[in-house]
């Protein structure tokens, strides 16, 4: 055998390894299905690869979860689902979500799933990002009219509606809420015309308040206080220490 001959056939084992690595790599891609139990000897990084994720997905979707792990312990993986009981579900992100597809999957829309997850900008995801979604139980929540704006402005170059509510005093939900118009917070641009939002005040909610209790206790109506909070998507899922707009 020539010296090139075998400089050829050394060159093709290596080309087959490799493309037998990365089609392991690409089987290998969430074989532990939802769930995974910690077996002795494992450790994050382990786990991730055999089963087709990241570590830093897993800490995602198993919050509070430290670098120490213990045999027995069950982790959550990337497309796990299960109902919170309560007409929601939680999902964690799997590997190419997107909101637009989230949104068709459990029947609602992208402006619900943002405002129940407080995701602003409708492109950014996560694998193994925790996701509060509607579980097939239709909550239709009452109809609201936007609260008044308070005059206008043309956004400049450079402008992000965070900058435009920092510059404001107000908050970016602020905004968008006199701005039905504008599907994604994160695309405005040179010229464009938005409603500015009056002065905010905001309460923090206490053990016993209900929205109803809090509207009466300030001087309006329920209804006010909906549209002023889109962020809060069933009134009857408040809690103490929660922060809300009043006026």
């Amino acid at each position: 055998m020539t010296h090139k001959r075998f400089l050829q056939i050394v060159l093709l084992l290596a080309v087959l390894a490799v493309s037998a690595g990365f089609a392991g790599t690409a089987s290998a891609a969430y074989t532990c299905g939802t769930s995974y139990t910690v077996q002795s000897g494992d450790t994050l990084g382990s786990i991730a690869r055999a089963c087709g994720t990241t570590v830093s997905a897993l800490k995602l979707a198993n919050p509070g979860l430290d670098i120490y792990i213990y045999p027995g312990q069950v982790l959550v993986l990337p497309g796990a689902y299960w109902d919170n009981g309560n007409g929601y579900a939680t999902y964690v992100v799997a590997r190419g979500d997107t909101l637009k597809a989230l949104a068709a999957r459990f029947g609602t829309s992208m402006d619900v799933l943002a405002s129940l997850n407080a995701i602003y900008n409708y492109n950014l995801i996560y694998e193994g990002q925790r996701m509060t979604v509607p579980n097939g139980v239709i909550v239709t929540p009452p109809p609201v009219t936007p609260p008044p704006a308070s005059g206008t402005y043309t956004v400049q170059k450079g402008d992000t509606l965070r900058k435009i509510a920092d510059r404001l005093g107000v908050t970016v939900n602020d905004i968008l809420a006199v701005n039905p118009q504008i599907i994604n917070p994160s695309l405005i641009y040179a010229g464009q015309v938005i409603n500015l939002p009056a002065a905010a005040s905001y309460y923090t909610v206490q053990t016993g308040d209900t929205m109803k209790k809090i509207a009466a206790r300030f001087g309006t109506t329920l209804e006010t206080l909906i549209a002023l909070n889109p962020q809060i998507y069933d009134i009857n899922l408040i809690y103490a220490g929660q922060v809300i707009r009043i006026r």
